[in-house]
Formats: C-alpha cells, sequence, structure tokens
C-alpha cells in the first residue's frame, strides 16, 4: 500500500511541476514579426485612401480598382537577411522592364513600422496589420493641404 501512495504522490508532484512550467513557459511556436512577413510572397489585394479624391466629379476611394492588370499580380517576398524581391508577376507593364528588382526592408519604431527601400528610395509605411496571411500597410501624403491616408493590403500566397 506504501508503494501505491508514494507512486501516486510522486504523479501528482510531476504533473504539478509540468503545469507550472508550461504556464510560465513563453509559446516558441508563436511567430514574431519577422517570421510573419519572410518566406513568403505577397500580392496587393486592396488599396484604399481617405479622404477619397475627386476625379471628373467622381469621389473615389478604392483606388485598386483603377491600377491596370499588369499591377495587381506584381509580387514582392521579403527575406529574412533584410533583403527583398519585387517581382513584375506574369504580366509586365512596360516589357523593357526587369522582371525582378531587389530591395532592404526593415521594422522601425519598436515593429510598428515597415520601412521598404528600391533605388535608394525609402518609404516608411505604418503596420495596421501583420498576421500570417496578411500585411497591411498605412501611410500619409499631403496633396495641396489636404492629408490623405493609404491603406495598403497585401495577401501571402
Amino acid at each position: 500500500m506504501k508503494s501505491n501512495f508514494y507512486i501516486y504522490t510522486l504523479a501528482m508532484v510531476f504533473a504539478s511541476v509540468l503545469m507550472f512550467s508550461s504556464s510560465c513557459k513563453k509559446d516558441d511556436d508563436d511567430p514574431t514579426n519577422t517570421d510573419k512577413i519572410t518566406g513568403k510572397s505577397f500580392v496587393m489585394t486592396a488599396w484604399t485612401i481617405d479622404p477619397p479624391i475627386s476625379y471628373q466629379g467622381v469621389s473615389i476611394s478604392d483606388l485598386y480598382d483603377f491600377l491596370p492588370d499588369c499591377s495587381k499580380d506584381d509580387i514582392t517576398i521579403f527575406n529574412a537577411d533584410g533583403t527583398m524581391v519585387g517581382d513584375e508577376g506574369a504580366i509586365k507593364c512596360d516589357a523593357g522592364d526587369p522582371q525582378t528588382e531587389t530591395g532592404t526592408w526593415l521594422f522601425l519604431d519598436n515593429e510598428t513600422q515597415l520601412s521598404v527601400t528600391f533605388d535608394n528610395d525609402t518609404d516608411v509605411m505604418d503596420i495596421v496589420e501583420l498576421t500570417e496571411s496578411t500585411l497591411k500597410l498605412a501611410y500619409e501624403e499631403t496633396d495641396e493641404g489636404v492629408t490623405y491616408t493609404n491603406t495598403i493590403t497585401f495577401t501571402a500566397n
């Protein structure tokens, strides 16, 4: 009888230790922001502007609808080493353009912003959403005293 009590007590202590250690341990399966963005092909799936712009008397907030198909199939790949590749996709807007261009990327401001550089031109955008399948970025631009917020959504393939 003593041996059953000893085994039971030992099992309870072991179970308690496992429960305590697993509740205090960081979940190693949680992807980092770098994990979420690297090694995937992102394609733009939405682009909005707020406030809407006026074009020939029409108020427009969905800029994605106005993009040519040759821009809608462009692919962006973020590499873990901080480099990135922009690929023209299957349809090129200009046959003379290179199929791919390389640049660099990095997170800024405690990973709340994304900085991308192509051809010595750097853009910094706020990260609105970053998941395993979605990258949503926003940036502002001012034209004739009006500040517009552009929000661009990319979806991982």
